[in-house]
């Protein structure tokens, strides 16, 4: 027993020996982890004074940047991460999930398709209604803007969605209502969502692969020939068709067809999952001619360099409306210069705005708002309105507002509302370029959030017979005037 305390203890010297010669020396090249992550710098002495050591600054800094530069630590993690995936099925990819079958999912698909993310009807009816207004003003130009609903995973695959998620007890969507509304308003849109679904049963080959996040390869090529048509039905323009030479048969996942399986960093790769990719003869199909604008989330990125360079003769791609591909994960990244929008809108033969379902809440990353006030130019947003812009689209914010809908059991659209007003308030006086309404709105929201103030107000709206929200305009406006003249 004693010697097999000694080999143990000299195993464990042994372990943190190399571990910290790997460190100093790097004599064992690893490879990276995947996913998005900053690399601290390493502990440096250099750091240190007696305020830091004092208020634990210093040691807690030293401490991260030891962990985070330990010798094998991606060795390590992807060790950790191996054994949770194949005894309990778990992945350490955040904001991802295994499901039912080992199929892999971006959580807020899910939360998507169960309707945990619908942000209103009244929230949806003003972007599509703004948007129509676009369309129409630019079919003045002869430019068709296309609104294309790209598929989602969890809706093409329900029955893998872990049980916990009550997939069976779903309430109003964002693509439904989005759907609908469109129809109604007359929008010219694209379906991409209905077109996979229509094809699930009678496709030969996975639309959507096991570990990815996007539609697969050979769904793609299915989808850049539905676009294409769609456009040169809408155009009236000539448009190719995208004819396969031959499909090219593999157990492996390429590409994007395993996206997570990458941001899982396992040391071996998950089951093989048998597909195919077609190959198509892009070289010998003549480009398009005409210019096209995209403004698209990341599913466009598969079309962009095979698909789109054959059926537009240029292409800008808008990544999330806001920066410019292929730069968007450069540091800094390249922003979408929106000075001159109208006229830049105009340049183009037809624009698309492409969304999946898991970015429907963003509404459109303000696209439509920004070519909104681009053709109305007096039509300015109030900044209370712009808060809650930000808060949909903002995926960390959003979540938050989600949890805090939840826990309060109000809808979700009435809690991100009660939040912008709140962050409206508290950063007013900080805002820059305030204007006429949004003093207003400012003292509107002072009144209702004090309860002597909105007392004294209901009692004189009832004396008058007034409504209540005409009185405290009444005094919102008075209020504001009031304090121009003692400034």
């Amino acid at each position: 027993m004693h010697k097999i305390k000694i080999i143990v203890f000299l195993v464990l010297i042994a372990i943190l020996a190399v571990s910290a010669i790997q460190y100093r020396y790097s004599f064992v090249r690893e490879s990276l982890l995947k996913g998005y992550y900053s690399q601290p710098a390493p502990p440096d002495l250099k750091y240190f004074t007696w305020k830091r050591w004092f208020s634990k600054n210093f040691q807690n800094d030293f401490m991260t940047r030891m962990n985070d530069n330990t010798g094998f630590r991606n060795t390590l993690i992807r060790i950790k991460n191996q054994y949770d995936y194949s005894f309990f099925k778990v992945v350490h990819a955040k904001g991802f999930l295994t499901g039912r079958n080992r199929f892999l999912f971006e959580e807020d698909y899910i939360h998507e398709y169960t309707g945990k993310y619908f942000i209103g009807t009244k929230v949806i009816d003003e972007k599509l209604s703004r948007l129509k207004n676009v369309m129409d003003s630019l079919s003045f130009y002869h430019i068709p803007l296309i609104l294309v609903f790209e598929p989602g995973k969890a809706s093409f695959y329900p029955e893998y969605i872990p049980e916990r998620f009550h997939p069976e007890k779903r309430t109003l969507t964002n693509y439904e209502y989005f759907l609908r509304r469109s129809e109604d308003l007359g929008l010219s849109y694209l379906d991409l969502n209905r077109y996979f679904l229509q094809m699930r049963d009678t496709a030969h080959f996975p639309l959507f692969p096991r570990y990815g996040m996007h539609w697969s390869l050979y769904g793609v090529h299915l989808a850049a020939n539905e676009l294409s048509r769609y456009i040169g039905k809408v155009s009236g323009k000539s448009m190719p068709e995208f004819k396969t030479a031959y499909l090219q048969h593999t157990h492996d996942s390429p590409g994007t067809d395993y996206d997570i399986g990458e941001l899982c960093n396992l040391i071996f790769p998950m089951k093989p999952s048998p597909g195919v990719y077609p190959v198509v003869a892009f070289d010998s199909m003549p480009a398009g001619t005409m210019p096209a604008l995209i403004v698209a989330d990341s599913y466009y990125v598969n079309m962009v360099e095979s698909y789109g360079q054959k059926m537009f003769g240029r292409q800008d791609y808008w990544y999330y409306n806001g920066s410019l591909y292929p730069h968007q994960n450069e540091t800094p990244q390249v922003r979408v210069d929106k000075s001159g929008l109208r006229e830049k809108l105009k340049q183009y033969d037809v624009i698309l705005l492409m969304v999946s379902e898991i970015n429907l809440h963003c509404c459109f990353w303000d696209f439509a708002d920004e070519a909104y006030r681009a053709f109305h130019p007096g039509m300015n947003d109030s900044k209370l309105d712009s808060i809650e812009n930000k808060i949909r689209i903002d995926r960390e914010w959003f979540r938050f507002m989600v949890k805090k809908s939840k826990e309060e059991n109000r809808p979700l659209d009435q809690v991100i509302r009660s939040n912008a007003e709140y962050a409206f308030i508290a950063s007013f006086n900080d805002l820059q370029g305030k204007n006429y309404r949004d003093s207003i709105q400012y003292f509107i929201l002072n009144i209702r959030n004090n309860e002597e103030w909105l007392e004294l107000i209901t009692k004189n709206a009832r004396e008058q017979n007034m409504p209540l929200d005409s009185a405290i305009m009444l005094n919102a406006v008075y209020s504001y005037s009031q304090s121009k003249k003692n400034q």
